[in-house]
This record gives C-alpha cells, sequence and structure tokens, in this order.
C-alpha cells in the first residue's frame, strides 16, 4: 500500500490542501498539516462524510436508466425517381427498478400458498382414487362370494 499525504491526495483531487485538510477535519479525521499521511481509512471516512454532506449518504440506487442510440441509413426514391440517402437515429431508453424486499416476500409467500393448495388437492385426489379401487376390490370380491 502507497503512503498518500495530505498534499498529495489535494493535488490528486485538484483542491487546495488548506480546503482538505478542513474536510478531513470535518470528518473526523485528525490531519493537522500538508504532509500528515492519510491511510486507506482515512480516506473511506472522508469519503462517507463528503457524501452524506451533500446528500448522497449511503443510500442505494432504487432505479438504473441504460439509454442506447443508433445510427442507420435508409435510402428512399423520391417523386421523381432520384434516390435520397435519409439517416435514422433510433433511441431506446429502458429503466430498471430495484424491487423492495417486501413485495419478493408478498410474492414468494403467494406462490408458496398455491403450491400447499395444490399438493392438498393432488393428497384428496389420491385418497379418492385409493377409495374407489377399495370399493371396486370389495364389489369383485363380493360378486365371487356369490358366484360359488
Amino acid at each position: 500500500m502507497a503512503v498518500t499525504t495530505v498534499a498529495q491526495l489535494a493535488a490528486e483531487l485538484n483542491r487546495p490542501a488548506s480546503t482538505l485538510l478542513e474536510q478531513l477535519q470535518a470528518a473526523g479525521v485528525k490531519k493537522a498539516s500538508a504532509e500528515d499521511t492519510l491511510n486507506e481509512s482515512d480516506k473511506e471516512r472522508l469519503l462517507d462524510h463528503l457524501r452524506t454532506a451533500h446528500g448522497t449518504g449511503g443510500a442505494e440506487r432504487k432505479k438504473i436508466t441504460l439509454t442506447r442510440k443508433s445510427t442507420s441509413e435508409i435510402k428512399q426514391a423520391d417523386a421523381s425517381g432520384k434516390a435520397r440517402t435519409i439517416q435514422v437515429e433510433v433511441r431506446k431508453k429502458r429503466v430498471f427498478v430495484k424491487r423492495e424486499d417486501g413485495v419478493d416476500d408478498a410474492a414468494a409467500a403467494a406462490a408458496e400458498e398455491a403450491e400447499l393448495k395444490r399438493r392438498e388437492e393432488e393428497a384428496q385426489a389420491q385418497a379418492e382414487a385409493l377409495r374407489q379401487q377399495e370399493e371396486e376390490l370389495a364389489r369383485k370380491m363380493r360378486e365371487r362370494e356369490e358366484a360359488e
């Protein structure tokens, strides 16, 4: 791990060292001069502090928007028969929304309930078929006894 000073980080971020020192102090990192060294945890604390200070504090993105643009050419003949080339630009936008965990739990519970109901109906159908087989077997036994 490379050792980074406050001055080096300020130069990398294109910020004055004094401003960076003030931000570090506000984040709770005890650095007094531009020659003090910074470790990764100090940088993480500064980043977390700046995110919360600027309103993007730790909240996950709820949606992601993807945009795609493609360009193609179409040859079109006009009324006089001349061929013209027309530039066509197609823009597609797709938004993915992160679902809430509660919605997934409700859907999973509903699916589980449906599966349980299906299994119960299947068990009842098997029990009915077994009962009918027993009745048929008992009827055949009675017919044999009467025939003898």
